[in-house]
């Protein structure tokens, strides 16, 4: 009983890999490797995304093809967790979604608000049960794909960094309750991750792309992420042009049941202001409400000037956002990255962010590490007295999230205000001249009051009829 490839072949960027794989009920492994690399591209072969499957090799899950196995047979053997969650949803709500995972595998339906309320109280969800996708933040969701993956209760589970968008205290708590329920139920477990201090202990044996694929141990995955990291620049130096860019007085911001609330802040042009806090917390409203995308109280000054009363803020600041391909309009990376720049620059840029040779492919056909880089590069041209920059180094190897780091320091010296979220401290700490922790300024909302239970129970009832009369 296990996933096995065996001399595994598929294509990336036209180099061929070969995979020798296998993965026991109850054991953990991980793959580690640039952005880019293959991947993603392996989990879309090893979940049946792709209908080629392997050039090569063979592979077999419990001693059955891929082919041999049913849609249904499918999801109950291989779960895999996408590295973006918006790509993983197909309903409105984490209940709706959880629903419709449940009904695809024909589960009695009076079977069904048990098993969804265990998923969503796994992932510590059960307060988002009902709110729209749209108002999660990016951790948030990452759960709710999470819970997804669970409820099917599949033999193999698919990780694709499931914890980049956490918390560092939410990133533990979920690797501990997976580590449990893996002993209990024996799952094997494959995971992406470029950040392995929280999974290194748990991770059995990690798979390391390079040239090809290489088997190494703990210790060996350790070393070399030190060494690493010991190899990389120091980080460009930290200026600030001393006028005050953006402004804060008497500031609330309503999060659900809760309010972040500020003293009277003010942050200097040429600066990188770091923003970190856990997951849910605000963070992505913050940058929506100095955008005027986000209801607020109190004042928000841009040069001196209430952003509320400016006609177009879209004119002086940038958005880089969570999700890179809400933000692409250009059909090629190339025409992507050069609008509002010299194609000697763009050449240039394309260069340091490993993507020279994708300059003709569509944005959308990137990877996520790749999209979130050239997403981040193509408004580092733009001049603006302020560039919002949310979780830019997300699904990055560590080289090529300093690289990310140090364009954005640039960015800062040319007098633009940056301000950064982000939940990897230790490049918040290299980088900005300022941290601002949201968990120090969150307050409890006196106006938010949880439903009853009774409350949660009629809900429940007239979505679930809703549901399944459509």
């Amino acid at each position: 009983m296990s996933l096995l490839v065996k001399n595994g072949c598929f294509l990336v960027d036209q180099k061929r890999l070969e995979l020798t794989l296998s993965l026991a009920p109850g054991e953990t492994k991980g793959i580690y490797g640039a952005s880019g690399s293959g991947k993603s591209t392996l989990f879309y072969l090893l979940a049946g995304l792709n209908e080629k499957g392997f050039e090569g090799g063979t592979y077999t899950i419990d001693g059955q093809t891929m082919s041999q196995l049913s849609i249904g047979e499918r999801s109950t053997s291989v779960s895999l967790l996408f590295q973006n969650p918006d790509m993983q949803f197909c309903m409105a709500t984490p209940r709706e979604e959880l629903l419709f995972c449940l009904e695809n595998q024909c589960i009695p339906q009076e079977d069904m608000p048990n098993k969804v309320a265990d998923a969503l109280a796994f992932c510590e969800i059960t307060h988002l049960a009902d709110q729209p996708f749209t108002t999660l933040s990016g951790g948030e969701k990452q759960l709710a794909a999470l819970a997804c993956c669970l409820i099917l209760e599949s033999q193999y589970l698919l990780l694709d960094e499931p914890f980049a968008n956490l918390d560092t205290d939410t990133s533990k708590k979920v690797i501990r309750k997976l580590q449990h329920i893996q002993q209990k139920k024996a799952i094997g477990i494959l995971l992406i991750d470029h950040q392995i201090k929280e999974t290194a202990n748990w991770v059995d044996e990690w798979l390391l792309i390079e040239e090809d694929f290489r088997t190494i141990d703990q210790a060996a995955i350790r070393d070399l992420d030190h060494h690493m990291r010991k190899t990389l620049p120091l980080a460009k130096n930290k200026s600030s042009s001393n006028k005050k860019r953006l402004s804060f007085q008497q500031f609330r911001l309503p999060i659900r049941n809760h309010e972040i609330v500020f003293p009277n802040f003010a942050f200097d042009g040429g600066t990188l202001i770091g923003i970190t806090g856990r997951s849910g917390s605000g963070k992505s409203s913050f940058l929506k409400a100095i955008l005027q995308q986000h209801a607020y109280k109190g004042d928000v000054l841009l040069a001196g000037k209430p952003i509320k009363k400016h006609p177009s803020p879209f004119r002086s600041i940038s958005w880089i956002m969570q999700n890179p391909q809400d933000q692409f309009l250009a059909a090629t990376v190339a025409q992507e990255l050069s609008q509002g720049s010299a194609p000697t620059k763009s050449e240039k840029l394309l260069a340091k962010l490993r993507l020279q040779n994708k300059s003709t492919q569509s944005p959308f056909r990137l990877s996520q590490g790749q999209q979130r880089r050239l997403a981040v590069a193509s408004l580092l041209q733009r001049p603006v007295d302020l560039l919002l920059v949310d979780e830019p180094t997300y699904g990055q190897d560590i080289k090529q999230a300093w690289q990310i780091m140090q364009l954005l320091a640039e960015k800062a010296t040319t007098g633009t205000l940056v301000l950064i979220v982000s939940h990897d401290i230790l490049l918040l700490q290299q980088f900005c001249s300022q941290i601002i922790d949201f968990n120090l300024y969150e307050k409890e909302d006196a106006d938010a009051h949880a439903k009853s239970n009774s409350q949660i129970i009629r809900h429940f009832r007239a979505r679930l009829t809703g549901f399944f009369s459509k």
